[in-house]
């Protein structure tokens, strides 16, 4: 059975998948290498017993500091297809709100600086489905477009879905909300529908994680 480590970094989460294998998904942000040793020095980890890391999605929040986390654990670096381009320049795809609150959240960004990230080239880049099984990890990863063309989800066979930014907390309410952000609303809705299906517990890329309750109030 998978265990799920959430880590809260700056804005965004990493999640630790522990099973026969290691599994780290995104890189948080506001972090250093030293900040990294610290973290898993306190989880009782050597950060060169990670197998694998996987980047959901093509925002610079959640793939900053993967540079440096590839050099600290010498694991190779996923993502999807649609994502190597913003990897390999360190630079964000143009974000679309998909509501009022979106446009709200991509002005307090747009206020901000951006997050400025090292390149690195992907190790592997997968399409539509990967399975985990080969990395220790009973589950696979599978393809869920919507709030990027690039969105990937973790989804274990113990029935935990780890989706980027599919689902979120409210910046204004802290609930659950469907992304702000979409490329492809009917995509987003449509995947999150599918994954209803399989998941009972949703962990998202920022708040959470929610429950299966908490999502089908979503759609």
């Amino acid at each position: 059975m998978s265990e799920i480590t959430t880590i809260t970094l700056g804005i965004s989460n990493l999640f630790l998948v522990r099973d026969k294998g290691l599994l780290l998904v995104d890189t948080g942000t506001d972090a250093t290498r030293e900040k990294y040793v610290e973290l898993f020095s306190k989880l009782k980890i050597n950060p060169r017993d990670i197998d694998l890391i996987v980047i959901s999605h093509g925002h610079s929040d959640h793939f900053a500091h993967v540079h440096e986390l590839k050099e600290l654990t010498d694991a190779p670096v996923l993502c999807h297809k649609n994502a190597v381009d913003a990897l390999k320049t360190g630079k964000n795809p143009k974000v679309i709100p998909r509501n009022e609150l979106g446009e709200r959240v991509l002005e307090m960004i747009l206020k901000n600086e951006p997050i400025l990230c090292q390149t690195v080239e992907p190790d592997i880049i997968v399409e539509s489905m990967f399975d985990l099984n080969q990395y220790g990890v009973a589950g696979k990863i599978i393809y869920t477009p919507g709030h990027s063309d690039c969105s990937i989800t973790v989804l274990l066979d113990s029935g935990e879905a780890i989706v980027g930014d599919m689902v979120v907390s409210s910046p204004l309410t802290g609930n659950a909300c469907a992304a702000y952000f979409a490329n492809d609303e009917k995509a987003l809705f449509n995947n999150i529908r599918m994954l209803l299906e399989h998941a009972h517990t949703f962990y998202s890329g920022h708040g959470g994680p929610f429950s299966r309750k908490q999502i089908l109030k979503l759609v």
